[in-house]
């Protein structure tokens, strides 16, 4: 399944002819967004209250009469990730700054990556000469140490606070891109690598343009293109074995939502009241890759997990653009309210409001959290509904959020900018990536064995 999903990356990715701005047109348009971000990012001074400073910062390095529009939208990117808030959209396929990849005016590294504890590793060479193998760890692209190169796109990706996790995981998905965007455009990619027995070796690759890329994956990658194992069988899946259950909810877009015309209270009513018949003693949730989308599917199952003396005032606040406030009442628990354990899997991607669900399952409802943090700020963040400016010489489009999300104070974390920390940290190995072992659930379950 994960090479479905490279396919469908190298058919949907990158920029554009190098269309260029005067400094004047340049200036306009960062200043332009940096008061579209103090306008409408209501979180901005709670979160990043030296916004303003850094950002004019950004913009004092623009110096040449004539900015390349690469330079440019790194720029651009940089103020959105001053921010300190991973909500925030850049552009689209169609603007000046990424068009070319679709019209193939533009070549790029042909090389899809995984990033694991801050190593960047091979997925696939999609490259003409095809010297690189699967689990090949880069060193050096160019004669740029990984780690710089790393260091350098973060300060481009708009992430929450001081979290990694979120950000690698976008990284990992649009690396080659990337590194055109915002490390150098360049004909040729000299990389340094550790082969599969920690041999050190060079390759130079040329850059191609996407069809050349999507040519090479059908021609040397075919072996490892998998039909889904299944068919997607909802919104939801519900699995059984001895005494515990496995609840994945891979999802709440509203697509998805309105695909399965799924109601949140009537979902979990269901759920739960199953789980319940069944005298299940201990709930595995899976939240991993769940990067989030309505609201109401984290908020709603509060009542169905909610252990007796939790005393917070309130759920949540919320703060819009416009400075009106909103409180959230603490539900009561339901008479369908799991007694048992429950266990959650989450990562990097669990985002929004699959970070939110996580959040209040430690909250509420005791859970041990398992896997590697969240990617959502614990203490709250700025979602909801994004405001669409567009820059006004490049006509780029920027989604900027405007509702400021605000959470109790916790006893369980007490941490600033950063996201929910996990019990247990789960770290794999590429080789352990690669074979699809999964480590999440093999420790639930190992922890469920020693209780039982």
């Amino acid at each position: 399944m994960k090479s479905v999903i490279l396919i469908l990356f190298l058919f949907s990715c990158i920029p554009s002819s190098a269309q260029n701005l005067k400094k004047e047109a340049a200036l306009e348009d960062l200043n332009f967004l940096v008061n579209k971000v103090e306008e409408y990012n209501p979180a901005l001074q709670n979160y990043q209250p030296e916004f303003k400073s850094l950002a004019l910062d950004v913009i004092a390095g623009v110096t040449t009469d004539t900015v390349l529009i690469f330079d440019y939208f790194t720029r651009v990117s940089k103020i959105c990730a001053l921010a300190n808030e991973g909500h925030f959209t850049l552009g689209d396929w169609d603007d000046i700054a990424h068009k070319g990849i679709m019209d193939n005016s533009v070549s790029y590294l042909p090389v899809s990556v995984k990033l694991i504890s801050g190593r960047l590793y091979v997925l696939e060479d999609y490259s003409n000469e095809q010297h690189l193998s699967k689990g090949d760890e880069i060193v050096s692209i160019n004669g740029l140490k990984t780690e710089v190169v790393l260091n350098e796109l973060l300060e481009c990706i708009p992430s929450d606070g001081n979290i990694k996790t979120y950000a690698y995981r976008k990284i990992e998905d649009g690396f080659s891109w990337f590194y055109l965007f915002y490390i150098q455009q360049t004909d040729e990619f000299d990389i340094e690598y550790l082969d599969s027995e920690n041999r050190k070796a060079k390759v130079r690759l040329k850059a191609l343009i996407r069809s050349d890329q999507v040519d090479n994956y059908k021609k040397y990658c075919a072996d490892n293109i998998q039909k889904p194992s299944k068919k997607e069988t909802g919104f939801y899946d519900l699995n059984y074995s001895n005494k515990y259950a496995i609840l994945t909810l891979p999802s709440f877009d509203y697509r998805r939502v309105n695909k399965y015309d799924v109601k949140s209270k009537k979902l979990y009513k269901a759920i739960f009241r199953e789980l319940q018949e069944k005298n299940i003693e201990h709930l595995i949730i899976d939240l991993r890759d769940n990067t989030g989308g309505r609201n109401e599917f984290a908020d709603d199952m509060i009542p169905f997990i909610m252990k007796p003396l939790n005393d917070d005032d309130f759920l949540k606040k919320t703060v819009s653009w416009k400075g009106k406030e909103k409180t959230y009442k603490l539900p009561k628990p339901s008479k369908l309210a799991f007694k048992g354990e429950i266990y959650v899997l989450v990562n990097g991607k669990t985002y929004s409001a699959g970070s939110s669900l996580a959040r209040f399952l430690k909250e509420y409802g005791n859970a041990t959290i398992i896997g590697t943090e969240t990617g959502t700020r614990y203490e709250g963040f700025a979602a909801g509904s994004l405001e669409d400016v567009i820059l006004p010489n490049s006509q780029i489009r920027i989604g900027i959020p405007r509702y400021h999300i605000i959470y109790p104070k916790s006893d369980k974390q007490t941490t600033v900018n950063h996201g929910l920390l996990p019990d247990y940290e789960i770290n794999c190995s590429f080789d352990e990536y690669s074979t699809g072992r999964d480590l999440h659930l093999e420790k639930a379950i190992s922890i469920i064995e020693k209780i039982k």
